[in-house]
């Protein structure tokens, strides 16, 4: 219009881009998904606590980023007593108490997996307690005639990444058990909310160890007693024995522990003579149908885990792995251990009990933010047992 005068360029403002909703969230999305990286984003101001504790954010996140974080570990004690440990330095680990299962003296742990805890009732396998202590969801599983009439058991949950379940929040549970040289496997569908048919595997086999679960793709694998595995086909519905890892028992003494290996592979680790060794079932390189195991990596543990002038009587032993394959857990005298296997990096995590186990917990987690703590959300109880 004549007579106006353009406004200075020093005057002229400028809107900031993450004034915008969207963009602002696709930056924050970016952020490396620790806790503590959310923490200090959440401090910046209210805006941006807002939207990180939106619980549809959280949805984002797991999206985008898939693998979570190891945030701790539970350690286990005779008769099955279980505490969480968080893992990192404060002010940025993760609260315990918001960890802590209320009433754990009524359960065993059995395993941690997709951001979920499986426990099972004491005493007796008569019923199962699905927990996520993000968000505070718990399902309670019947497991029936099943539960006290077989020899050895064991059972994994679940979770909806990996295309296993249908629906955000929707869950699965793998029950296996043997006795008598043969094995079988039941898997429940919070869906349906009831088991599915019973599988059972032909080949003999030996008891079911009280080990975590290792998910490679759709196959769910367990270690047998004597080292072999026991390989649930999820989508199949089928049951095979797979033969012993190889030196399980002459080079390893059992000292071994399944994982999925880089690539997307069934693979374990091992430990021998202060040795972390790492192994890969892999195809054959002649194009057959069959696979064979294959040493990829070796690391010492002798500059980690011993101090000079130490005791050689106590070796490390493996009591877990993260549900990733990123991280080994080590028991030593000195204490618990992780391992980063790409960087072969060794950190302590937790002081030492004699006979401790571990299970490793990973999840996403935004303080103050979605979920309303242990106890709270879905308190359901289903299934009839398989």
């Amino acid at each position: 219009m004549d007579g106006m005068v353009p406004s200075p360029p020093w005057r002229r403002v400028h809107a900031n881009p993450l004034d915008c909703g969207d963009l602002l969230a696709e930056v924050l999305l970016r952020l490396p998904p620790h806790p503590s990286s959310f923490l200090r984003a959440s401090l910046v101001c209210r805006r941006w606590r807002r939207l990180l504790r939106d619980p549809a954010f959280l949805r984002r996140v797991r999206a985008f980023h898939r693998a979570p974080p190891v945030l701790g570990l539970y350690r286990i004690r005779p008769p099955g007593l279980f505490a969480f440990v968080p893992i990192g330095e404060a002010p940025y680990r993760v609260p315990a108490a918001r960890f802590a299962l209320r009433d754990s003296d009524d359960w065993v742990l059995l395993g941690c997996n997709h951001g979920r805890l499986l426990l099972r009732s004491r005493p007796g396998w008569t019923q199962l307690l699905v927990w996520d202590p993000v968000t505070g969801h718990r399902r309670f599983v019947r497991l029936g005639q099943f539960g006290s009439h077989v020899r050895a058991h064991n059972a994994t949950v679940l979770g909806d990444r990996g295309g296993l379940s249908r629906r955000e929040g929707s869950f699965r549970v793998a029950f296996a058990f043997t006795g008598g040289g043969r094995a079988s496997a039941c898997l429940y569908s919070s869906e349906t909310g009831a088991w599915g048919r019973l599988i059972t595997a032909e080949a003999h086999c030996d008891d079911v160890r009280a080990t975590s679960g290792t998910l490679v793709g759709g196959v769910l694998y367990w270690m047998l007693e004597e080292c072999g595995i026991l390989e649930l086909h999820l989508g199949e519905e089928r049951l095979t024995v797979l033969e012993p890892v190889p030196g399980a028992a002459s080079v390893y003494r059992k000292n071994v522990q399944l994982m999925e290996a880089e690539g997307g592979m069934l693979g374990f680790a091992g430990v021998t003579e202060y040795r972390l060794q790492l192994w890969a079932r892999e195809a054959q390189v002649d194009g057959s149908v069959s696979e064979t195991w294959v040493l990829r990596k070796t690391i010492g543990l002798h500059r980690f885990v011993l101090s000079p002038g130490e005791s050689h009587l106590f070796m490390p032993m493996l009591v877990d792995v993260d549900e990733g394959g990123n991280f080994v857990f080590l028991w030593t005298v000195d204490g618990i251990y992780m391992v980063s296997l790409d960087a072969a990096q060794f950190k302590k995590v937790s002081d030492t009990e004699p006979l401790e186990d571990v299970r490793p917990y990973s999840s996403f987690y935004i303080a103050g933010g979605f979920g309303g703590g242990e106890g709270e959300g879905d308190c359901g109880n289903s299934g009839t047992g398989p």
